[in-house]
């Protein structure tokens, strides 16, 4: 693609800040004459960019909240209750003590099996087997060879950046520090005693093979310096700052002495505090570059004034020194498998593919030459991920297209071969009694739950008397608001507390089936809200909370409207 040569671009702006029409008209006449293609993709972006924002501007101040609502609002928000309660949580025993029977579960998905809550999205089920692909010993030996057999060239090459680049796994090339102790025993010494130029390995370091040429011998200088900082980014005027600093240097130049109780009584730098403001050893290329020259201009022993963007630091260096450093390029290569390899996996992949196409055969055949076998019960057609598989786009996609019962050819997972069987296919709408059939036993032994907690609760005002029956605890909650969510406890319980504002002061109801248990409630105080005063600017608060969501609701609102639906995992 060609790259317009002006140096306008959209984002220009005049001297008023706003956008320079002149400008930008010569940036698109530049972009139209010398890249037509980007300036013709430009143009179809940015207006249709212009038409979704400017009807997303129209629905939000098409908002509009009247009074009533504001009202109704400010309630929610405003009215309290203070009260205490007993719960009896669905989770306080385990399921296994209640029976789900198939009468029960029909009863309860004829009831439900047309709630939008459990509508059915578009999904398939199927298992798969893994075939790992991993290095074998002549393919790490391999690696290792080819690596010895470009050791004489990395040592002779004129351009250390272009065989780094060519022959590291990552084709990065960088010089680094060596690091002591960082190869093993044998290698770490012959590293460190290797001349400019000369090349050691390859060794073995994990999983990978390396060769490591010494680039250069350099000589580092390090500071060590003691020092105190005044701030001035706390928002004090900098000419005060400034006049602290110079009377504390007074101090310390007079008697060095006091050097460190000046940093503990002033310093507001809490990474050096504790250590009496030390830096320790530390190069030229660590330190922003007034805080460096004052470390490594002046002579040991000095104590100068440096100002940074932090603020102003009183340095007295306590020491200078050089020391050696090796710097060196490494180039790795990663223990994989090699092409012949995964040729011969592939082979053993396919025969389990040709011979195991039926579903009892696929997971008795894999749990017999003891390979993965994997379940995935539910892939929606907008998830690109499949659990326990890195990289899985290529099998995803055969499963989007494929037929119940199928068998895949072997399909390349990473450094895995997978074959898969797709077992269902679920639509959008009503789910099927068995595709639900977890879902719903769960919900069926939580409403046994709710009628044997609500029996033994029934009737009981007594709130302590009942914690110590059920074994829990009483439970309080103050000035609790009716538009919260979670009953405290970490109850998130929306038609409970409806139930909880209806409960009379000095009273005591129950029992409550909730989503989370089941509640006895003791009513201490309810204090309704105060009179709404300024409905203005109520209604303007609300109003912004609703503006912000109104993107997003359109989106969803016009995408059920035009009934869209997304096949893209048919084809990509």
């Amino acid at each position: 693609m060609c790259s317009p040569t002006s140096p306008v671009t959209p984002t220009s702006k005049g001297p008023d800040g706003q956008p320079n029409k002149e400008a930008l008209r010569n940036y698109f006449e530049n972009v139209q004459t010398n890249a037509p293609v980007y300036h013709e993709i430009q143009k179809r972006r940015i207006i249709a960019n212009r038409i979704i924002s400017k009807y997303n501007t129209l629905v939000k101040k098409s908002v509009f909240v009247n009074t009533a609502q504001v009202k109704d609002d400010y309630t929610q928000r405003n009215a309290k209750a203070t009260f205490q309660f007993v719960a009896k949580r669905f989770d306080s025993e385990p399921d296994s003590l209640y029976s789900a029977g198939d009468q029960d579960l029909q009863r309860f998905y004829d009831a439900h099996k047309d709630d939008k809550r459990y509508e059915q999205k578009p999904s398939r089920g199927f298992d798969y087997v893994v075939f790992p692909v991993t290095a074998t010993a002549a393919d790490i030996e391999q690696i290792r060879s080819d690596l010895a057999t470009a050791k004489n060239d990395f040592e002779t090459a004129t351009n250390d950046s272009l065989f780094a680049t060519s022959n590291n796994e990552d084709r990065a090339y960088s010089i680094a520090p060596y690091v002591p102790g960082t190869a093993d025993l044998l290698n770490d010494s012959l590293i460190q005693a290797a001349a400019v130029g000369q090349v050691v390995g390859p060794f073995r370091e994990g999983e990978n093979w390396k060769l490591v040429k010494v680039k250069e011998l350099a000589k580092v200088e390090e500071a060590r310096v003691r020092h105190i900082l005044l701030s001035t980014q706390s928002g004090k005027p900098e000419d005060e700052v400034k006049q602290r600093a110079d009377s504390i240097l007074a101090v310390v130049k007079r008697d060095k002495g006091k050097c460190e109780a000046m940093v503990t009584k002033y310093s507001e730098d809490p990474g050096s505090v504790q250590n009496g403001g030390v830096y320790e050893w530390f190069d030229r290329t660590r330190m922003v570059p007034e805080f460096t020259a004052a470390s490594f201009d002046q002579k040991v022993g000095a104590t100068t004034i440096a100002k940074t963007s932090y603020g102003y630091h009183i340095v007295e260096v306590l020491g200078q020194r050089s020391r050696d450093e090796r710097r060196v390029i490494t180039v790795t290569r990663r223990i994989k498998p090699l092409p012949a390899t995964f040729k011969e996996v592939y082979k053993q992949a396919n025969e389990f593919s040709l011979n195991n196409a039926e579903v009892d055969s696929f997971k008795t055949g894999a749990e017999a030459k003891g390979l993965q076998f994997m379940n995935v019960d539910e892939l929606r057609n907008d998830q690109r991920f499949v659990p326990g598989l890195q990289d899985p786009f290529t099998l995803i996609s055969w499963v989007n297209r494929a037929e119940v019962g199928t068998v895949s050819e072997p399909i390349e997972v990473g450094e895995s071969y997978v074959v898969a069987m797709l077992r269902k296919i679920r639509e959008q709408g009503r789910p099927a009694l068995e595709d639900v059939r977890t879902i719903f036993t769960a919900e069926v032994i939580k409403e046994k739950k709710a009628e044997a907690y609500m029996a033994k609760m029934a009737g009981k005002t007594d709130l302590n008397a009942l914690a110590s029956e059920l074994g829990a605890s009483v439970e309080s909650a103050s000035e609790m608001a009716f538009s919260v969510n979670a009953i405290p406890g970490g109850f998130a319980e929306t038609e409970v507390i409806g139930s909880i504002f209806a409960v009379p002061a000095g009273e005591t109801r129950g029992p409550l089936k909730g989503d989370m248990g089941v509640y006895v409630v003791s009513m201490t105080s309810l204090t309704p809200s105060a009179e709404l005063t300024d409905v203005e600017t109520e209604r303007k608060t609300l109003e912004q909370r609703m503006q912000g969501r109104a993107e997003g609701t359109l989106f969803t609102a016009l995408r059920e409207a035009a009934k869209v639906v997304d096949d893209r995992s048919k084809y990509y």
